[in-house]
């Protein structure tokens, strides 16, 4: 009988990406929509106008073009219409940058993930827009749409001049509906807290239809809006690090005398569809599943808790693996001062480190080691008892 182990180290790293190269890669996604928005194909306009109608035509020999009878439905109701231009012309925003933020924070090891995912579905929307220009609903002639944004004057919004420059001929595919399900799905997959989720979910919700209503976009373009989104999701999981995150261990033995077919699951990446399950007969092969990481404690949550009322928020928080003990969370306060909290495993930790208000998960790069002050009674201690003889 012989036994072979194998360890797979595709691990995400944590570690967080350096804001400025975010705020690069953002700075060159804006810079790629300018550039092609200034250099339209010819009759850009006229193709925009013409794909318009193909879509309504589309929707009405389907029976489903409700864009006209919720849209004059929409501009009869006064506030409600002014609020709809609102949520059309910001919440999309607030919402994604929300996110962003939330995700480089609190699930650094998810916002990979996530940013690559949405820097995908907006180049793939920009290029549609470059190629496949499309007029809203609202600017067909003789549709009999009212542009409920213009008309109620939106501050932010084609009815301000400060949008005034930007390309009106992109309603397919929808981003503010691509943002919008980009959210939910990065929320839902980085294991957000229920009410976020759910409040996500009711946001796009809310968003189709107003998009819809203010007669900005066909209903078709939402579809369109899903689909880039799910291609975006579908490229940032067919990374490498997303395949092969995890680890397994797999031990091989004699042939079972009856060569019984038996399942090995691969515990893979977390990503959108379900794990693959491989069929080997003629031999027996183990499952090896991750042991559930023991729940956090009272007393632990309690000094983590007691540690940010005396050192402030926001505490820094570094996981370190300490042998056959477990794992111990360094807390560095916000006035410098360090602490730790002894834990089982690193996932313990981890969770710890999620359960505290006010306790961010960290890597020990320069800002964490530049936050710590190092006074003299911890120097001592550090030191041990032949230092203080």
């Amino acid at each position: 009988m012989s036994s072979t182990t194998r360890q797979a180290t595709g691990r995400r790293s944590r570690r967080r990406p350096r804001w400025w190269l975010e705020l690069l890669l953002g700075l060159a996604l804006f810079g790629v929509y300018s550039a092609l928005g200034s250099l339209p194909l010819p009759e850009h306009e006229r193709r925009a106008l013409g794909h318009g109608e193909s879509l309504l035509d589309i929707e009405g020999a389907l029976h489903l073009d409700v864009e006209r009878v919720v849209n004059h439905w929409l501009a009869d109701q006064g506030w409600l219409m002014v609020a709809a231009n609102y949520e059309y012309a910001f919440s999309y925003l607030a919402v994604t940058l929300v996110t962003l933020v939330w995700l480089y924070r609190r699930r650094p090891a998810h916002y990979s993930w996530a940013r690559d995912a949405f820097v995908v579905l907006n180049l793939v929307a920009i290029l549609c827009f470059w190629l496949y220009p499309v007029a809203p609903p609202r600017l067909l002639p003789d549709a009999g749409f009212v542009d409920t944004v213009r008309v109620g004057g939106t501050w932010g919004s084609w009815g301000s001049p400060m949008v005034e420059g930007a390309n009106q001929l992109a309603a397919m595919p929808s981003l503010h509906i691509g943002w919008a399900f980009w959210a939910s799905v990065a929320l839902t997959r980085a294991s957000a807290p229920q009410w976020a989720q759910l409040a996500s979910a009711v946001h796009v919700a809310v968003t189709f239809a107003v998009v819809v209503a203010t007669g900005n976009h066909y209903w078709l373009d939402a579809v369109g809006g899903v689909a880039v989104v799910w291609f975006g999701a579908w490229v940032a999981t067919r990374r490498p690090s997303d395949r092969t995150e995890g680890a397994w261990v797999r031990h091989h033995r004699a042939p079972s005398p009856g060569g019984a077919a038996v399942t090995w699951t691969a515990s893979g990446g977390r990503g959108l569809w379900p794990t693959r399950q491989y069929l080997y007969t003629g031999g027996v092969t183990e499952t090896a599943a991750d042991a559930a990481p023991a729940p956090v404690k009272s007393a632990q949550l309690a000094a983590a808790r007691a540690f940010v009322a005396q050192h402030g928020k926001p505490v820094k928080a570094v996981v370190e693996r300490i042998g056959r003990i477990g794992a111990r969370v360094v807390l560095v306060g916000d006035d410098g001062a360090l602490g730790d909290v002894v834990v089982p495993s690193v996932e313990t930790g981890e969770a710890l480190i999620e359960a505290v208000d006010g306790v961010e998960a960290a890597e020990w790069d320069s800002d964490t080691v530049g936050a710590t002050v190092i006074g003299a009674e911890h120097r001592r201690r550090m030191a041990g008892p032949h230092a203080r003889r």
